[in-house]
């Protein structure tokens, strides 16, 4: 079952929607709290290889913004808590990711290690009013692995991208391994001839399970070479002319756009190399429904709520 790995572009509400709300009306400048939560990208760790004690060391930005870096009982820092002033809790956020992304740059260069920022947690102080945004854990999936063949060889190089895009941490990277596979099918390659992509379409439900609903762009119901004109502007903008890769600055909202197009792509990816393989199976089933419970909690990720 397909999974979206990367939501920064939503919010789920901790508190009562009712406190929320408060919150989102008043357009008056309060504290707000934004903590980072950091993560080994190597080990899966929500740690970074830097020295932070439990008790936590604070930094002064400015009047208005505060910094506290606090570590876990292995004396590694885990978390880095922002208090400032903001209007919304996204104007706090945003204001506080502007300031820690080109921190966290630093710190990478400096010590030569990978690290990542693996969500965020928001508090209004003034409304009592709290936000997440966390990775989706899904529970396990069961398959019969007597009876699932091995994957042909001219497919596997295909579903290999499909595995990059899946592994990887960053969105831009989900996005130029997903947009390869695309532009496959939509090409005619004769290892995903039968992947269904002259009749492809991006559906509401598509949507919902990327996390691509609030995408500004209209995206319902584009067919595969839609969706991958809609793409191809990213991925430009990710790979020059002369085919390096392009060093980009984007803010937090071009990253959360990226994440949900990204998202997309690996979403449509999967599709297509599904409809393949049911093709050279001979099945002619769909591809099994989501559970209730894991598709509730796609939309609301979707939703932020």
């Amino acid at each position: 079952m397909w999974i979206p790995y990367d939501i920064r572009s939503s919010l789920k509400a901790e508190s009562a929607a009712d406190v929320c709300a408060q919150s989102r009306a008043d357009l008056s400048e309060r504290d707000f709290v934004v903590g980072f939560y950091l993560r080994n990208p190597v080990t899966q760790v929500w740690e970074a290889d830097l020295v932070a004690s439990e008790a936590g060391q604070q930094i002064t930005v400015s009047s208005d913004m505060h910094i506290s870096l606090y570590g876990n009982d292995a004396g590694k820092l885990t978390e880095v808590i922002y208090q400032l002033r903001a209007v919304s809790v996204e104007g706090a956020l945003h204001a506080a990711h502007a300031d820690f992304q080109p921190r966290l740059l630093r710190w990478i260069a400096q010590i030569g290690r990978g690290m990542a920022i693996g969500g965020w947690r928001i508090a209004d102080l003034a409304h009592g009013a709290r936000w997440r945004c966390t990775p989706f854990r899904p529970s396990a999936m069961q398959v019969d692995f007597q009876a699932l063949p091995l994957v042909e060889a001219d497919l596997a190089p295909w579903i290999e991208l499909f595995q990059r895009s899946r592994n990887a941490g960053d969105a831009a990277s989900r996005l130029m391994a997903a947009f390869a596979v695309l532009n496959a099918a939509d090409r005619g390659d004769a290892a995903l001839g039968r992947s269904g992509a002259a009749g492809f379409n991006v559906t509401q439900e598509m949507l919902i399970h990327s996390g691509a609903l609030a995408h500004p762009t209209v995206l319902k119901g584009l067919d595969l070479a839609g969706l991958i004109a809609v793409l191809r502007p990213e991925h430009a903008r990710l790979i020059g002319p002369d085919g390096m890769l392009t060093p980009i600055r984007d803010d937090l909202a071009a990253q959360q756009q990226m994440a949900m197009l990204a998202n997309l792509a690996d979403l449509a990816t999967h599709h297509l190399i599904m409809a393949e393989l049911r093709a050279r199976e001979g099945q002619a089933q769909p591809v099994a429904p989501i559970p209730a419970a894991d598709a509730r909690g796609f939309h609301d990720a979707a939703l932020g709520v």
